[in-house]
């Protein structure tokens, strides 16, 4: 006979108290049996989950169930259920449930902290029972069917009321643990007991037993087990002897199919530990959104009875006003109505007395007369009363005609409004229109005077030689390639340095820290780079003002020698348009500036004069070569070699641009733009790249334009860089402020 190993009994013992610790009721729902607990809900819960849910566990614990639920034992055979926990009721009985036949498969049958008293005969039937807990029950004896539980592993019988064991406990000869502690009654233990040679672990009073006696159960199990061997007459062999034994001394089961059914129940019992933490939190947490739904609708029908209340009381008010209204015109009503009847009572009090003073007065007459007086009264009340009905008539037509003067009253009113609307609107838009026509009318003034100033200016360029001299400075200036490649470097770094502050202001905003230092690097680099552009456009610029001087100094010897007399510094103007080559004049407007920033990088753009035949179609910049370099004028190899490099990049950057294009053109999508492949050109800095821009960190209005030096921060709009002396980002001395020219 082959048995689990004895920490394989200690580990199911350990699971299955945490499993009683786990099934133990919340303090989220209160005490047990409270009011709080929706038992009903909770049993229909753990039902769908019996049901929907493939694993072996079937969980109806803490339901407070005081019977089982009738199908329950043929839903475990349906479903194919191992384990049934039934723990933390008010059962006394197995009945209702059906047919214990049905648990043939069950492994694990935990009934602790109940109320059974007795189990049933039919007990026996669970032959693959491993686990039985019977635990905090008032149980007075187990059946003698108990022995037929032949794979029983553990049986927990603590904290009943038990006065003996049965004999067939000895027929239990797997059974590893058992657990019989806190019952008073108990005071023997049965001989058969020393039958069940796998029992490694028995826990018992010590104080409470005669038979074996107390000094035999404080030895333990061992010393317990030999003592009713020895009563029994029969050889005891202990757990680690039977392991010792040859497999054909064990019990007919095969000895690899026993460990492997042990190996898989102690996978099984793991398994149905973390099912049964996980059914724990997800009845937690659908008790967690119980409550809350609780706590909703209660703030739901307090702010349906506050609202209700609050209606009640405007209907309430509402109804005194109306009854306050109608008692006033009821009143009213009935002081006319009294006023009518008593003047109808004065007329017939009059009517009277006149006909009894005429009765006295003319008792002598003929009876004609007194007939025609009466018929004359008569007629003088019919009167009267007509009077009275024709004022009543009266009455009413009045109150008729002052509702619907009241209500014509509301109608013109509101047609006033709307037309009084109309007109207002009308008048918007007139007003509108006028200052569109009176914005157009200034607009075209303020074109006609920008041309006659500029006519002036021309006239004034003709005649003020002042003018002249600038003008031709500023050609010759325009005409210097090192100018121009300057310009191109200036407006680069100044890019850089703007996109540099962009991303620094960006990563400051998520936190990006690491890269900091690098930045700050780059752009100590890049304004130092600036400084030296700078300083070395002035030196070009003076380089070039030292040339007009020169070129006024020799004004005088040619003026003395030709015999000229004005106009020199248009001569040299014209002098100077006349040297320039003629695709050198239309460079600036027809240069890509995607191909002058190339050159900038390169190092080569003074050597632009030369490049000005082939710049005219993208064929011919793939057809230059170095001898057409060379033959050009470009001297030096390296400058060649530059030239090169920098056309090869721009080619291949216009083909990625070109393919893009055609994808684009090929799969068009709605509402899509195709964008240019380069940015556009420059007027003033002969087509440098886009300068990124950010708002101005100081007013949060304008652009940032000014570029501090020597952080090199481009952070401030032009008003606010004069107003600061220290650098708003890195707080920097600043030594010197320059404005960067926008594209």
């Amino acid at each position: 006979m082959l048995l689990f190993p004895v920490a394989v009994a200690h580990i199911i013992y350990r699971k299955l108290n945490r499993i009683t610790f786990l099934n133990m009721p919340l303090n989220l729902f209160g005490k047990k049996g409270s009011k709080g607990i929706d038992y009903k809900a909770r049993l229909e819960h753990k039902l769908y989950l019996a049901r929907e849910n493939p694993e072996p566990v079937f969980d109806l614990s803490d339901c407070d169930l005081k019977t089982v639920p009738s199908g329950i034992y043929s839903l475990c055979r349906v479903f194919r259920k191992e384990a049934l926990y039934l723990q933390e009721n008010h059962l006394s009985s197995l009945a209702g449930g059906g047919s214990l036949n049905d648990l043939t498969l069950l492994q694990i049958l935990d009934l602790h902290s109940n109320s059974f008293v007795h189990l049933p005969n039919e007990i026996g039937c669970l032959k693959n029972l491993r686990v039985l807990n019977l635990s905090s029950n008032q149980l007075k004896l187990l059946p003698d069917s108990i022995g037929q539980l032949e794979r029983l592993h553990i049986l927990n019988a603590s904290s009943n009321h038990l006065k003996t064991l049965p004999k067939s406990m000895g027929n239990l000869w797997r059974l590893k643990q058992l657990d019989l502690r806190n019952n008073k009654h108990l005071q023997q233990l049965p001989a058969s007991l020393a039958q069940a040679n796998s029992l490694s672990e028995l826990m018992l009073d010590h104080d409470r037993f005669t038979h074996p006696p107390a000094n035999v159960v404080e030895q333990g199990v061992v010393a317990i087990m030999q003592f009713l061997a020895e009563e029994l007459g029969v050889e005891y062999s202990s757990p680690s002897e039977l392991r010792a034994e040859s497999p054909e001394q064990l019990r007919p089961d095969s000895v690899m199919d026993w460990e492997e059914k042990d190996r898989s129940f102690q996978a099984k019992i793991l398994q149905l530990e973390r099912l049964k933490e996980q059914k724990q939190q997800e009845l937690l947490s659908l008790e967690r959104d119980m409550e809350e739904h609780q706590k909703k609708e209660l703030q739901l029908q307090t702010v349906r009875k506050s609202n209700t209340g609050r209606l009640l009381e405007d209907l309430i008010e509402q109804q005194n006003r109306l009854e306050s209204e109608i008692h006033r015109i009821q009143q009213d009503r009935e002081v006319e109505r009294l006023k009518l009847i008593n003047h109808l009572q004065e007329v017939e009090k009059t009517a009277d007395s006149m006909i009894s003073q005429l009765m006295a007065l003319n008792a002598s007459r003929d009876s004609k007369q007194l007939q025609q007086l009466l018929e004359m009264e008569q007629q003088e009340e019919q009167q009267l009363l007509n009077i009275a009905q024709a004022q009543y008539q009266s009455y009413q037509r009045k109150d008729v005609i002052n509702a619907m003067e009241a209500l014509l009253e509301e109608e013109c009113l509101r047609e006033k409004k709307l037309r009084e609307y109309e007109e207002g609107r009308a008048e918007v838009t007139r007003t509108l229109l006028s200052q569109q026509m009176e914005s157009d009318r200034q607009l075209e003034e303020m074109l006609n005077v920008q041309g006659q100033v500029q006519t002036q200016l021309v006239g004034r360029l003709q005649k003020d030689e002042e003018l002249q001299r600038a003008a031709v400075g500023a050609l010759l200036e325009r005409s210097d390639a090192r100018c121009w490649s300057l310009v191109h470097q200036v407006a680069i770094v100044e890019s850089q340095l703007a996109a540099l502050t962009a991303v620094e202001m960006e990563r400051r905003k998520l936190e990006m820290s690491e890269q900091m230092m690098e930045l700050s690097e780059k752009r100590v680099v890049l304004s130092a780079l600036l400084m030296d552009l700078l300083a070395q456009q002035a030196e070009r610029r003076q380089q070039l003002l030292n040339t007009l001087t020169e070129m006024e100094r020799r004004r005088w010897v040619e003026e003395e020698a030709e015999n000229q007399d004005g106009d020199f510094w248009l001569r040299q103007y014209q002098r100077l348009l006349d040297s320039r080559p003629t695709n050198l004049m239309e460079l600036e407007r027809t240069l890509d500036p995607l191909l002058a920033n190339h050159l900038v990088l390169a190092g080569v753009i003074h050597c632009l004069p030369f490049l000005a035949r082939w710049l005219g179609s993208t064929e011919d910049l793939q057809n230059i070569t170095e001898d057409k370099l060379r033959e050009a004028g470009v001297t030096l190899h390296e400058n060649r070699a530059a030239i090169l490099q920098a056309i090869k990049l721009y080619l291949e950057e216009q083909e990625i641009a070109s393919r893009k294009l055609q994808e684009e053109a090929e799969t068009p999508r709605p509402g899509s733009a195709v964008q240019p492949s380069a940015p556009p050109a420059d007027d003033e800095g002969g087509g440098v790249s886009t300068m990124p821009t950010a708002e101005c960190v100081v007013c949060m209005d304008d652009k940032c334009e000014v570029i501090f030096v020597p952080c090199g921060h481009m952070c401030t709009c032009i008003k606010c860089a004069e107003l600061v002396q220290e650098c708003p980002m890195c707080r920097s001395q600043i030594e010197r402020k320059i404005r960067a020219i926008l594209p």
